[in-house]
Order: structure tokens, then C-alpha cells, then sequence
């Protein structure tokens, strides 16, 4: 596989993009900068969410396992799928690695095996297996200033109700409160590395699958939170040998036409890719090809300045 870096750019109105859990899942926001951010994890999660649509469960490994409403542990999960944990551990590894894309990918640290079980089954020689994926992302951020939307209401139904007790016969029915942002432009970088791909036996092919998850899944994230999540801009560079120009998200100019708190949509800015195009021009020797996905609305508003020689993929 040839070395290559994303440059992704999405966005939402009235959302949720990563909700933080040690903040009530308020989304993350930087206090220092008044930008909003997203997990990697967020983004390997969009990626798995949308091969499991399209692909099926068993390409992918990180995903929920549950018995009887209990949520099973990675050492149970192997077992759940039918790994044989007796054979070697280069044998081991590769059935891993030829199984599960999101592996592949992404890497991992898997448990195999304890002290206990290994002492009882001699037979049972790995403990566990470490994989670093070729694929890695960058904790992506708003490209502006947000602004949050602090939201009350009521649910449907009351908190504590009681057939027997009066008093709680007339509670009414539960208060939530939540934030949602209200506009927010993402920028995310990745790379996928030629070196770690060869290990991991990532290819052209899985590439092709990550990438059309990405920008597909982050649309399909049909949920309260993140309904109307739209991907914008997809950059894929090639490279022919084991160069690459780095921190493409930070090699673009937001360029508002309001302050960055009264951005809404699409229309409020536009993306000055100057500097971009100069950074890559460095490279071009290195370069085997520029493609780009597009959305209709981002196109129309920016086409002029994409290079000519960028190609457009069409899905």
C-alpha cells in the first residue's frame, strides 16, 4: 500500500459531535481556544458503525459483545468468535489480522489469556497480542470559535412511579437537560502508513474501504445527537515513496463572514486552501496523486480553488 494522508472536512448544525463523559456529555470543547474537538476513538467508532453496515459484523473485532445483557470482556470476545487460542502465536496473530479489517487498521491490544488458564492448559502458550495499525487519526477540531445551545425539556415518562404511593402518583415526568453545539467545521487529519500497513497486512483495497467509511458513515450517523452530520471535503494523497507533507489540518485558513460564535452554515466562510496547495507543490516529486470526495454544496462554493490536477473520485 502507498503511504497516504486524509485531510477530512465535516460539519452540523444543533449537535452533539463527541460527547465528553466526565462532563455530563456535553460536547468537548478546548477551553483555551473556544474550539470544539473529536476523538480519535469518535472517528474509529464512525469508521467500525458504517463496515458493519456495509461489510458485515465479522470484519469487524472492537464492537459491543453482550450475554444476557452482560458486557463481555476482549479475553470472552475471542472465544466468541471462534479464535483458536491453543495454536501459536504468530498463527494467532495472523488469523486476527486476516479476519478483522478494523485490526488491521487500527491496531490493538488484545488480551488472549491469564495466569491461571495458561497454567491449567498448558496448551494455551500466548498471553496476548499487540498490533499497531497503519491507520491513525489526529484529535480533530473545530476550525473556529463554537457556540453551545444549553437545552431543557421533559421526558416522556415519571422517574420513580409507584401503583401504591399517592406521592408519587403526581411526580411529573423526568427533566433532561443537554448542549448541543451550534455550528461547528471539523478538520481531521490521518495517515495511513506503508511501513505499519505491511506488517498488519493492511492494503489498497482496505484503504479504499476505510476511506468510503469514513465519509459515508459520518453522514449515516442517523441520531438524536448527530442527525445532519454532512462530510464536506475528503482529501487522499498518495505518496510513491515514504514521504508526506504533515499537519494538513493545520495548513488551511478559515475565513468567516460573521464572527466565529454567529457561524451557522456552509455559507458563513469559506476555506482558503493556499497554503495547502503550496505545502504539497513541495512535495510533488513524492506524490503519486491527489483525489478528493466532495459534497455538491462545499463544491460549489470552492471549486475555484482546487488545483486542476486533483481527481476527483466518484462514488
Amino acid at each position: 500500500m502507498l503511504k497516504k494522508e486524509i485531510l477530512f472536512l465535516w460539519d452540523g448544525e444543533n449537535w452533539n459531535p463527541n460527547g465528553d463523559m466526565l462532563n455530563s456529555n456535553a460536547p468537548r470543547i478546548d477551553e483555551e481556544t473556544g474550539r470544539a474537538e473529536a476523538t480519535d476513538v469518535r472517528i474509529k467508532r464512525t469508521i467500525r458503525d458504517e463496515l458493519i453496515k456495509k461489510e458485515g459484523s465479522d470484519v469487524v473485532f472492537i464492537k459491543p459483545y453482550k450475554r444476557d445483557e452482560n458486557v463481555l470482556d476482549c479475553k470472552t470476545a475471542i472465544r466468541e468468535n471462534e479464535i483458536n487460542i491453543k495454536q501459536s502465536k504468530a498463527d494467532l496473530e495472523k488469523e486476527i489480522l486476516t479476519r478483522f479489517l478494523d485490526i488491521r487498521a487500527f491496531g490493538g491490544v488484545l488480551p488472549i489469556s491469564d495466569k491461571d488458564e495458561m497454567k491449567n492448559d498448558k496448551e494455551i502458550t500466548t498471553a496476548g497480542v499487540q498490533f499497531t495499525g497503519a491507520v491513525q487519526f489526529r484529535m480533530s477540531k473545530s476550525l473556529h470559535k463554537v457556540s453551545t445551545n444549553h437545552i431543557k425539556g421533559t421526558g416522556a415518562f415519571a422517574s420513580n412511579y409507584s401503583d401504591t404511593d399517592a406521592k408519587k402518583q403526581k411526580q411529573q415526568a423526568t427533566f433532561r437537560e443537554e448542549d448541543f453545539l451550534s455550528y461547528a467545521l471539523f478538520a481531521t487529519y490521518g495517515i495511513m502508513d506503508n511501513y505499519n500497513a505491511t506488517k498488519t497486512g493492511f492494503s489498497e483495497e482496505d484503504a479504499t474501504k476505510i476511506i468510503d467509511a469514513l465519509w459515508f458513515g459520518t453522514k449515516n450517523l442517523i441520531t438524536r445527537s448527530k442527525m445532519g452530520q454532512t462530510p464536506r471535503l475528503m482529501l487522499v494523497i498518495s505518496y510513491k515513496d515514504d514521504s508526506f507533507a504533515g499537519d494538513l489540518n493545520n495548513s488551511i485558513d478559515f475565513v468567516g463572514k460573521k464572527d466565529d460564535e454567529a457561524i451557522r452554515n456552509i455559507n458563513d466562510f469559506e476555506i482558503d486552501f493556499s497554503r495547502l496547495k503550496a505545502k504539497l507543490a513541495r512535495y510533488a516529486d513524492s506524490i503519486e496523486k491527489v483525489e478528493y470526495l466532495v459534497d455538491y454544496d462545499f463544491e460549489a462554493n470552492h471549486k475555484n480553488q482546487f488545483d486542476t490536477s486533483w481527481i476527483k473520485i466518484e462514488r
